[in-house]
C-alpha cells in the first residue's frame, strides 16, 4: 500500500507532519480528515516494493514508460498469456528500476488475489483513476486485452500530443536564453574593461554610454538579488499552485491569457473530449465517464464545470445542453456534441472534437513560433546594437575632439 507524507492543521494555528498509509490520495484525505485533521498537502513517499519485497522509494515512472508497458501487456495477453505470467515477463524486460518495482508490486498484489484493476489503483501516482477505470470495465465486459489496447492507443495519442507542443516551443526557448545569456555576457565581462578605458579619458560620457554603464553596474553589483527574486517567484508559484483555490486561480490566469489562454483550452478539451470518447465507447454512462475525465483533466476551472455537469445530466439535462450553458466551451464543440446525440454517435463526434482541436492547437504552435523566432531575433539584435553603439559613441566622440 502507497505511503503518503502529509503535512495538516489541527488547529488554526498549529500546523503537524507525518506519514500515513492509503489506497490513493483521496482515501488518505480521507482517512486524515476522520481522524480531525486539515490537510494541506499530500505527496507520495514510498510507490510500493521491489522484486525481493522491499519497500522502495520511487521516482516518478515516465508516461513513455507506462505507454509501453501498456502496449506490452496487451500484446501478450491477447497472445494468450495469463496475466501474472504477462507481468513477469515485462518485469524481466524492462530497465527502469521504478517500473521493475512497480510491475513486482502489481505481480505480488494480483498472486495474493486482487483484481488487476485493484493492483492499479494502489499506484494511483503513475495509473490514474482513468486508467483503473478502463481495466475494470475490460475485466467485467471479458475484454482486458481489447481495453488494454485501446488505452496504450490512447496513452500513444496523448503522449504524442504532449510531444508536439514541446518540439513547438523548444527551438524559440533555446533562441531566448542564448541571447539573454549574450546579453549578460556583455554586461557583465565586456562593458567593465571598456569603462576603464573610458574614465582614463576623463571625458564626458554620452547619455547612452552612462545608461548601460548604470545597468552594467546594477547587474554586477545585485545579481544576486536578481537570482533571489526569481527563486521566491517560483517557490510561491508553486506554494501556490498546491492549495486548491490557489491553482483555481492560477488556472483562471492561463484561460485568460493572450493566445496562450486558447492554446491551453483547446487542448484540455482535446484531452477531455478524447477520454470521454475512449470511457462511451467502452460501455461506460456519460455520467461516470464525467466522473473519471474529470480526474484527468489538470485544469481546475475545466474540472469544476465538469462535475456540474455530472449534476445537471442526472437532474436530467442533456450533455449537449450542459455545454450550451457553459461559457468555457466553444459553439463548435456544442454543435458536434448535439449532432452525436441525435445520431446516436456521441463518442465519435467526440473523437472528431478530440482529433479537430489537437490539429488547431499543432497549426497554432507552429504558427506561434515562426512569429516568435524573427521576433525574438529582432529584440534581442535591437538590445544588442544598443550595446554596441553606446560603446562607440565615446570614441566617436574623442575622434571628433581630436580633429
Amino acid at each position: 500500500m502507497p505511503k503518503f507524507k502529509y503535512t495538516a492543521k489541527t488547529q488554526p494555528d498549529k500546523t503537524i507532519q507525518g506519514d500515513i498509509e492509503a489506497e490513493s490520495e483521496q482515501d488518505a484525505i480521507n482517512k486524515l480528515t476522520l481522524m480531525g485533521y486539515f490537510p494541506v498537502s499530500l505527496k507520495v513517499e514510498d510507490a510500493g516494493f521491489s522484486a525481493d519485497g522491499n519497500f522502495l522509494k520511487l521516482r516518478k515512472v515516465s508516461k513513455k514508460d507506462t505507454f509501453l508497458f501498456t502496449r506490452q501487456l496487451s500484446t501478450l495477453v491477447d497472445s494468450g498469456v495469463n496475466i501474472v505470467n504477462s507481468l513477469n515477463i515485462i518485469l524481466n524486460q524492462v530497465s527502469s528500476r521504478q517500473l521493475k518495482a512497480v510491475i513486482a508490486g502489481l505481480v505480488g498484489k494480483v498472486k495474493d488475489g486482487s483484481s488487476l484493476s485493484e493492483a492499479f489503483k494502489g499506484y494511483p501516482h503513475i495509473f490514474s483513476g482513468f486508467y483503473a477505470a478502463m481495466i475494470h470495465l475490460g475485466e467485467v465486459g471479458g475484454k482486458i486485452g481489447e481495453t488494454l489496447s485501446r488505452l496504450a492507443d490512447f496513452l500513444e495519442k496523448d503522449e504524442e500530443f504532449k510531444d508536439s507542443i514541446k518540439a513547438s516551443l523548444t527551438y524559440p526557448f533555446f533562441i531566448f536564453v542564448v541571447s539573454v545569456l549574450t546579453v549578460v555576457v556583455l554586461l557583465t565581462f565586456v562593458i567593465p574593461r571598456l569603462v576603464a578605458m573610458f574614465e582614463d579619458m576623463g571625458q564626458m560620457l554620452p547619455l547612452a554610454t552612462k545608461i548601460l554603464i548604470d545597468i552594467s553596474a546594477a547587474l554586477r553589483l545585485y545579481w544576486w538579488l536578481i537570482i533571489a527574486f526569481i527563486f521566491l517567484f517560483i517557490f510561491a508559484l508553486n506554494r501556490l499552485s498546491q492549495k486548491p483555490n490557489g491553482k483555481i486561480i492560477l488556472d483562471k490566469f492561463k484561460l485568460k491569457l493572450f493566445i496562450l489562454g486558447g492554446i491551453v483550452l483547446k487542448s484540455e478539451i482535446s484531452r477531455l473530449a478524447r477520454t470521454l470518447s475512449l470511457l462511451l465507447s467502452s460501455g461506460m454512462t456519460i455520467i461516470y465517464s464525467l466522473d473519471v475525465s474529470a480526474a484527468v483533466i489538470e485544469n481546475q476551472v475545466l474540472r469544476i464545470e465538469l462535475i456540474k455537469f455530472k449534476d445537471q445530466i442526472a437532474s436530467g439535462l442533456s450533455f449537449s445542453k450542459c455545454l450550451s450553458g457553459s461559457k468555457l466551451f466553444p459553439v463548435f464543440v456544442t454543435d458536434i456534441v448535439t449532432i452525436g446525440e441525435e445520431t446516436g454517435t456521441l463518442e465519435k463526434s467526440l473523437s472528431r472534437i478530440a482529433n479537430d482541436y489537437e490539429k488547431e492547437v499543432d497549426r497554432t504552435l507552429k504558427a506561434l513560433t515562426r512569429l516568435l523566432e524573427p521576433v525574438i531575433i529582432l529584440v534581442m539584435g535591437l538590445i544588442v546594437s544598443f550595446i554596441v553603439l553606446a560603446m562607440l559613441l565615446p570614441i566617436f566622440q574623442i575622434n571628433l575632439i581630436v580633429r
